[in-house]
């Protein structure tokens, strides 16, 4: 009896032995892994960023003041843009951010030719060559994704130019040079209508405050400097597409109906024999015709 009892003892120590163990072994095969269980090298990162910026890419229309939703996307580039009174380049950069958040910034470089501005209609053509151009802007809006296609960009243009608006120059030494200051409301329009053609409808306009100086050889003030300013209303539509043409870059070719009212003091108003500007009321309208380059990541 003593036997068969140290028998039984032994094989059932043997089989809590052995359970215990197949148990430690299931729990070892049915344990999660953590974070700290998976090590990616840095090939492998730098795998999965490109992997994101693709996907991100490939969801960006190229159009400038739009983004995929929840990501940030910048971009910088080139725009020519022709005028009727000379044509004018800017360089740009700017960022879409992921909570919709978006800002531009421009330097412009405008190329004034010997002829009439259309937003001055009284002021004749220079018989000499003018002094060039040049004009900052800040674009401050945000990004709204409406549908899976279409977004609206609401936003805030500021700009500051010397000789960006009425400049003029003869051999006689008589000249006016100005200086303009805008605050212009803008609404911009896309609609995406495939990855990589976006057409949009972009339309701003506010005030623009053109404070003229010059000096004529002429009239009651003959050589005197004389200062004025025109307070002038803005309105632009500008009608645009975004073609991509690599996963990065985007060309978009536009135009501009730009309509202007002007409201001068009363020396800008005077005749040019008065001491004045010879600046009317009148209404004006022009086109401006442009082509832009961007590169996007």
């Amino acid at each position: 009896m003593t036997k068969i009892s140290k028998k039984q003892l032994f094989s059932t120590a043997a089989l809590i032995i052995a359970a215990n163990v197949y148990a430690d072994g299931l729990n070892q095969i049915v344990t999660p892994l953590t974070e700290s269980d998976v090590s990616l090298s840095e090939s492998d990162i730098r795998m999965l960023k490109k992997m994101a910026e693709k996907e991100k890419l490939a969801a960006y229309s190229g159009d400038l003041g739009t983004a995929p939703k929840d990501k940030t996307v910048s971009a910088t580039g080139a725009a020519l843009e022709e005028t009727p009174s000379g044509p004018q380049l800017f360089l740009f950069w700017t960022q879409t951010l992921a909570n919709g958040f978006y800002y531009e910034g421009r330097i412009y470089g405008k190329y004034n030719m010997r002829t009439q501005n259309p937003a001055f209609p009284d002021v004749p053509p220079s018989a000499e060559n003018n002094p060039q151009g040049y004009k900052g802007v800040i674009k401050l809006g945000y990004n709204f994704h409406l549908t899976s296609i279409y977004d609206i960009t609401p936003y805030l243009r500021l700009e500051a130019g010397h000789d960006m608006s009425l400049v003029y120059a003869d051999t006689n030494g008589d000249y006016i040079h100005s200086n303009n200051y805008a605050i212009l409301p803008g609404f911009k329009q896309t609609f995406k209508v495939t990855p990589i053609f976006a057409p949009y409808i972009d339309i701003y306009g506010g005030v623009s405050q053109v404070s003229l100086t010059g000096n004529m050889t002429q009239g009651a003030a003959a050589n005197q400097v004389q200062t004025a300013s025109v307070q002038q209303m803005q309105l632009t539509t500008e009608l645009g597409t975004s073609i991509k043409i690599s996963e990065h870059q985007a060309i978009i070719p536009y135009i501009q109906f730009v309509y202007t009212a002007n409201d001068p003091d009363a020396t800008a108003a005077a005749s040019y024999n008065n001491g004045g500007f010879n600046i009317s009321s009148l209404t004006a309208s022009q086109q401006v015709y442009a082509i832009k380059y961007s590169y996007s990541w």
